[in-house]
């Protein structure tokens, strides 16, 4: 095995020709090797800069996509004995809440472009006796607040973890190629510093779609290269079936995932079209790596060498690790386990920070960002497991600003993931919204878990109506209702302009009456029933219930309205179970 730790400095005394990076092929430009000497020139411009550039502070704020210019300033930085600090992101409220941490570098900065025309020019690097700083990188992460909190990684927490994995899954001089960003910990540790201590290439640029993965594998394949994928569970699930990936696969080495946990049909998916099963890693910026899994020999999780696992009476899983800053002492984490023969299974989090897409955000800031913005009086956010673990939003709008009818919903929807997007990126917004009125709780006072499962249903059930709240109204109740886009009772009714069948509304007003009148009558027809006018896809309207009693008949009473008008009022009559049966 060849490892070097980064103490050792292993990127000064590497051969000048050996091969640090390699250049894809583009249009009819080769593909080519980028050389140890190459990069050492960009290493020496880096330092130059910043040299010349005023920095009152021992940090350096550094956000470079590019995998080359990002890995040339990190040691540049380092050879100065300075810190460098990793945003997570280039969003402005990110930027602003990192203000005072160091000068940033990077790509918006005008001096410094990846291999632009502006880039300074290559220059040798100067090697000298000055010593490496005691942290080597800030990283800034989601905390309990929703306020990003700095963590500092050691030299030597960076190498103990470096080392577990280059004697668990040697890189051996194969190209690694990574889907993941290097300003996290996992894209940091795999794609960047795994490659220049083992002394094996990494790709110029991510490979940020699965066409560019088909069209480098079949080049590696052709040229006799090995690939090594460093990769997610969101870019794992998008392989397309239309692309022939059996051929190209065959250059396809190894794959690794962290972040979020791929479920086993994804796994298998990715394991039936590319033949190479996926090693997941579980760990967190703070923990480092935990624990480690390939899904088709085993699903519970294996601790990595070093790092001891138990739990509480609680669930909550206890860590001892050498990957952690006090590496001797046993440390409480949010997430909940449970203790098998073979490891451990993961059984959530005890928290309200999760993981997007592989992204790790904070719900609470999620929703404060949310409650700020105009005419939005209360917000709350969740993961629903049923639909990837993908992001949702209640939000209680202002009366003036509820949307009514389709159009209006989506024009709220883009208003509000476009006032967020100043906060979080794309990948992590909200994708499924409820707009409430009023805020639904239950008799504890409390948006549980029975409601949170009512407001999302029709994502489960396509005859069910998008339930949004409920109110007690004079002798009954008011509930709040919109009728799902995709709802199957407005298939087929009618081609050009979909409406809701009548009987619809008849069929959910019975639902709603079982649920809240504990009804346990049985339809018996409909008196003077009236439909004045449909209910389209994606109308929002108020189904009035009141349920009577007397003279020996049993009926409940139905309207609904809506912005547009009436949609439908009169009487559904009901009949004893027993007597029905009798």
């Amino acid at each position: 095995m060849t490892f070097r730790r980064l103490g050792d400095r292993p990127w000064r005394d590497r051969p000048q020709a050996d091969a640090i990076a390699w250049v894809p092929p583009r249009g009819d430009t080769p593909s080519r090797w980028l050389t140890v000497g190459e990069w050492h020139g960009r290493i020496g411009a880096w330092q130059q800069w910043l040299l010349e550039t005023p920095n009152e502070s021992d940090g350096w704020r550094l956000f470079e996509p590019d995998p080359v210019e990002f890995s040339a300033a990190l040691v540049a930085i380092w050879e100065r004995g300075d810190r460098v600090v990793l945003p997570a992101d280039n969003q402005p409220k990110t930027l602003s809440a990192l203000h005072g941490t160091g000068v940033a570098l990077g790509p918006a900065e005008p001096m410094l472009g990846s291999y632009g025309s502006q880039s300074p020019p290559d220059r040798a690097p100067q090697w000298d006796s000055r010593p490496l700083p005691t942290v080597a990188v800030s990283l800034y992460t989601s905390g309990s607040s929703g306020e990003p909190q700095r963590l500092d990684k050691r030299f030597d927490q960076l190498d103990a973890e470096l080392a577990t994995q280059a004697s668990l899954w040697p890189l051996a001089g194969r190209l690694v190629v990574s889907q993941v960003s290097h300003q996290h910990i996992y894209g940091l540790l795999f794609s960047i510093l795994r490659p220049l201590c083992e002394n094996s290439p990494f790709a110029t640029q991510p490979c940020r779609y699965p066409e560019t993965l088909h069209t480098w594998l079949q080049h590696c394949r052709t040229n006799g290269h090995r690939m090594i994928l460093v990769s997610a569970s969101p870019a794992l699930s998008r392989l397309p079936e239309a692309l022939d990936w059996k051929p190209a696969s065959a250059a396809l080495e190894t794959i690794y995932s962290s972040g979020a946990p791929l479920s086993r049909s994804a796994s298998d998916l990715v394991h039936e079209r590319l033949g190479t099963p996926v090693h997941e890693v579980y760990g967190s910026s703070e923990t480092g790596g935990i624990a480690w899994r390939v899904q088709q020999r085993e699903s519970a999780w294996t601790a990595l060498p070093g790092v001891e696992v138990s739990h509480g009476d609680d669930n909550r899983l206890w860590l001892r690790s050498r990957h952690l800053e006090i590496p001797d002492q046993w440390q409480r984490q949010a997430d909940l386990i449970a203790l098998t023969d073979r490891g451990f299974e993961l059984l959530g989090r005890a928290d309200r920070i999760v993981k997007i897409g592989g992204k790790r955000i904070s719900l609470t800031a999620m929703d404060r960002a949310l409650s700020r913005l105009p005419g939005v009086e209360r917000a709350q956010t969740l993961t629903l497991q049923r639909r990837d673990l993908r992001l949702a939003a209640i939000v209680q709008l202002s009366p003036s600003e509820v949307p009514h009818d389709h159009r209006q919903h989506r024009d709220t929807v883009k208003r509000l993931r476009r006032a967020l997007a100043a906060h979080f990126e794309t990948p992590v917004l909200p994708r499924y919204w409820r707009f409430v009125a009023p805020w639904p709780t239950n008799a504890q006072g409390k948006l549980g878990a029975e409601i949170r499962q009512r407001l999302f249903l029709d994502l489960e059930d396509r005859r069910a109506p998008r339930w949004l709240g409920e109110r007690v109204h004079d002798s009954g109740w008011r509930v709040t209702l919109e009728v799902p886009e995709h709802c199957a009772y407005v298939d087929g009714h009618f081609d050009g302009q979909p409406v809701l069948p009548g009987i619809a509304l008849v069929h959910w007003a019975m639902q709603q009456a079982r649920r809240l009148f504990a009804l346990t009558s049985d339809f018996d027809g409909l008196e003077r029933l009236r439909f004045p006018q449909p209910l389209l896809p994606g109308d929002r309207f108020e189904m009035s219930l009141e349920h009577r009693r007397g003279d020996g008949a049993e009926s409940l009473r139905l309207e609904c309205d809506s912005w547009r008008g009436k949609h439908v009022s009169g009487r559904i009559a009901l009949v004893d179970r027993q007597e029905r049966e009798s």
